[in-house]
């Protein structure tokens, strides 16, 4: 009795080993499947919005274009990557001897029911294609969406992430965007104010700032869009008047467009001995 029952332990033992091993080798076959699948079709995505990119026709046509590939590329990979996973989590069921046909029954049924707690996801992901086939904004595009204002870096079908200037990353649902401001859509205007000594002559001032507005714009022609026209003067006292400029530059660059404009005309001015010499 004892010699039989070492042998059926051998045997159950063999066999849960067997059983171990075979399923091992199925699961490992089916992630490596899954993992190959995915980056044949995600290089796949790459390479032919790359194709459909480098049809561009124009400069300006090719950069908006680039723009809207890219948000493209990022959703087809997002959808892809949630239908392989599905797909993955089938076939590890079916594989450990799930019944997968009764799941799906059950799911179907029961699909009502989660519904209701889905909606909002449903939400994010119809807005988001409403986003993109409307083109309301694309990755790299410079946006405002509530409290956060950047640059668009992923689009996903359920959120969007956007890197505001201090660097921060703004996760936000698709469904939670009802009202975007696009900075990129053209130049963003803004203002500058120069003070000037009361000794200096506006007028003489603004055809110097006019004059040299050309040269300003080639010095700064990564960062400004036209050269700086002057409004007039906003405020004065017996030591000086604010001369009050309008520039046009990038809305991703424009605190850098303000800085470097004004180290620009303070140094034009300086030359120009409108602005006294540091230290004299």
């Amino acid at each position: 009795m004892g010699h039989l029952r070492t042998e059926d332990i051998e045997r159950l033992w063999a066999t849960a080993t067997e059983a171990v091993a075979t399923t091992g080798l199925k699961l490992l076959l089916i992630v490596a499947i899954y993992w190959a699948a995915r980056q044949t079709l995600f290089r796949l995505i790459d390479a032919t919005l790359a194709r459909l990119h480098s049809s561009a026709r124009s400069i300006t046509a090719g950069e908006e274009r680039a723009k809207r590939l890219r948000t493209l590329q990022t959703l087809a990979r997002s959808f892809v990557g949630y239908v392989l996973f599905f797909v993955l989590t089938l076939t590890v069921l079916r594989a450990l001897g799930v019944d997968i046909t009764g799941i799906i029954t059950t799911a179907g049924v029961a699909g009502v029911a989660v519904g209701f707690g889905s909606q909002k996801l449903v939400r994010d992901i119809i807005t988001g294609v409403f986003i993109v086939t409307e083109d309301q904004f694309a990755v790299g595009d410079y946006v405002t969406v509530g409290q956060a204002s950047g640059i668009v870096e992923e689009m996903a079908l359920r959120t969007t992430r956007i890197r505001d200037d201090s660097g921060r990353l703004w996760a936000i649902s698709n469904g939670d965007i009802s009202v975007v401001v696009n900075h990129s859509r053209g130049a963003v205007s803004a203002m500058l104010d120069l003070t000037i000594p009361s000794s200096a002559d506006p007028d003489a001032v603004t055809k110097l700032i006019a004059d040299a507005g050309p040269e300003i714009l080639k010095d700064l022609s990564g960062i400004l869009v036209g050269p700086p026209v002057t409004e007039g003067v906003v405020a004065f006292d017996a030591a000086s008047f604010t001369l009050r400029l309008r520039y046009q530059a990038n809305p991703a660059v424009m605190h850098e467009a303000e800085i470097a404009l004004r180290t620009r005309l303070r140094s034009y001015l300086i030359e120009r001995e409108i602005l006294p010499k540091p230290g004299a």
